[in-house]
């Protein structure tokens, strides 16, 4: 009988800390926390730093569009309010070119988004705006914006890994951050770079200019985390042309699509991470 009780005391032990390995439950927390949302995740010890990041290009858009708005998603740790509850974010340093408020980006406490920087009554999650202008400055840079959420009296900061994001600015063809973001797929993870290799600026344009999509975080995501046979596809379609735009261009007495630096354009698939 004794052996029983102390096996079930161990037991109990177990999964006493079982349970505290694991993050807060969402409405349970006492005190009112708020984090950036991640689909890909359930729990933080699922967070990889690169979700984080992100990025946005004005040159897939008409040279009309002076400000767009890039969507990030906040979720709260605690009882729910029954009247809306204001959130604050705020800027921080970078060692990348800082993006300016009111040059690059409309700034967080400007007056025309308090309306938008809110938690809804009876909501746990919401889409916050982040408000992106197009200066000139950014057909010759990129400028990185980094922020995270505020503590207020209406909000403590919530888990350590979900308070940061980064945002990346351009109105030139730029490394999209979800080149390299990885995504769960046959039982590891897995990014565009896994597929088609390191990325270009020449390499870029060809898969634009050959396929008529943007390849900007929102298609390489939709990619990644689609029909996988529209991914096979894809790649087959962009190692097809390239070898018909090369022989094209050597029978012209032309070199082979290269970068800047000399690296041959090729879509060879890279499983060394």
């Amino acid at each position: 009988m004794k052996n029983i009780i102390n096996m079930a005391l161990t037991g109990l032990f177990l999964l006493t800390v079982t349970a505290c390995e694991k993050d807060l439950e969402l409405f349970n927390d006492p005190i009112c926390r708020l984090n950036f949302y991640y689909q890909e995740i359930d729990n933080t010890a699922d967070f990889k730093p690169q979700y984080a990041n992100s990025s946005y290009s004005f040159i897939y858009k008409g040279s009309d569009l002076k400000r767009d708005t890039v969507w990030v998603i906040v979720e709260s740790m605690g009882k729910l309010a029954d009247q809306d509850r204001p959130i604050t974010l705020e800027q921080l340093d970078t060692t990348a070119i800082i993006a300016q408020p009111g040059v690059h980006y409309v700034a967080f406490d400007d007056p025309s988004l308090a309306k938008y920087y809110v938690m809804p009554a009876d909501k746990a999650r919401t889409r916050l705006p982040i408000v992106i202008l197009r200066d000139a400055s950014l057909k010759q840079e990129t400028v990185v914006l980094k922020y995270r959420i505020k503590a207020n009296e209406f909000f403590s900061n919530g888990y350590d890994v979900l308070q940061t994001r980064s945002l990346s600015i351009t109105d030139m063809l730029a490394e999209p951050a979800y080149w390299n973001k990885g995504y769960p797929m046959y039982g590891s993870y897995y990014s565009l770079r896994n597929f088609i290799g390191n990325y270009g600026v020449v390499k870029h344009q060809f898969m634009i200019d050959t396929t008529g999509k943007a390849w900007d975080d929102d298609f390489i995501e939709q990619l990644i985390t689609g029909d996988s046979n529209y991914l096979n596809y894809i790649i087959q379609k962009l190692t097809t042309e390239l070898v018909k735009t090369n022989e094209a261009r050597q029978a012209q007495g032309l070199d082979v699509l290269k970068e800047a630096d000399g690296t041959v354009v090729s879509f060879e698939s890279m499983y060394d991470d």
